[in-house]
């Protein structure tokens, strides 16, 4: 106390008005993140993913935009996002994915070299990101548009799969080069969607596929309208 107190005493006294301008500058609240504008209405989003409204939260339409503007994604590229997002979350039902992760433990190729990083990163967001690794590249990829939050790794999916469910997917989406294959497939076609689900999903034939293309048909339909 008695540094601080000659401390204090040193300081001009001009430096602890009210009105210093270091003080206004400290008592400054950061601007808030905008709304971001929808790119589909909630409407056309329950029609694509057969889904009740009380799942299209405004904060799960706006992660939905901010996933679409920081991705750049057109909307060839949304319509098969949509889809491969339809058939793996089941229509919006699932953010998180059902199984506890634990059989993720210790799997260096996810970087899950933490003990409980299995269960703390199972599989997040709507296309089940999943692994230290992937999340570390998300966190890394929102600091880097200046929208960090360190929650995204100190609590792991729980987090990620309420406020960040779009997003996380979109990084992944954008990882891996989604946006080039699904542009060189402008026809849309069983065999083209089939295609992208396979990237998503590990295997050719992807699991539900005429799932993921009734999914995307609706997309399809409703966004593009052909």
């Amino acid at each position: 106390m008695e540094a601080v107190a000659l401390l204090e005493s040193q300081i001009p006294l001009s430096l602890l008005q009210d009105s210093s301008a270091w003080v206004v500058k400290y008592r400054e609240q950061p601007e808030p993140l905008s709304a971001p504008k929808w790119p589909i209405t909630k409407h056309q989003m329950r029609q694509i993913m057969l889904c009740s409204s009380d799942l299209l939260s405004d904060s799960l339409m706006d992660d939905f935009a901010r996933c679409v503007e920081n991705c750049n994604m057109n909307t060839l590229e949304q319509v098969y996002f949509l889809g491969q997002v339809g058939h793996e979350s089941a229509g919006l039902r699932y953010p998180m994915e059902i199984a506890s992760g634990a059989a993720y433990e210790g799997r260096a190729d996810l970087g899950n070299t933490q003990p409980g990083d299995g269960v703390k990163f199972a599989g997040q967001g709507f296309i089940q990101v999943t692994g230290r690794a992937n999340t570390q590249d998300f966190a890394d990829h929102m600091d880097s548009i200046g929208q960090a939050d360190p929650n995204i790794m100190a609590i792991g999916k729980t987090w990620n799969a309420k406020k960040y469910p779009w997003s996380i997917s979109g990084n992944w989406w954008r990882n891996n080069h989604m946006q080039t294959m699904c542009n060189a497939r402008k026809e849309c076609t069983n065999a083209q969607i089939d295609e992208i689900g396979a990237r998503v999903n590990g295997r050719n034939r992807p699991n539900g596929a005429d799932d993921r293309i009734a999914f995307t048909d609706r997309a399809y339909r409703i966004l593009i309208g052909v």
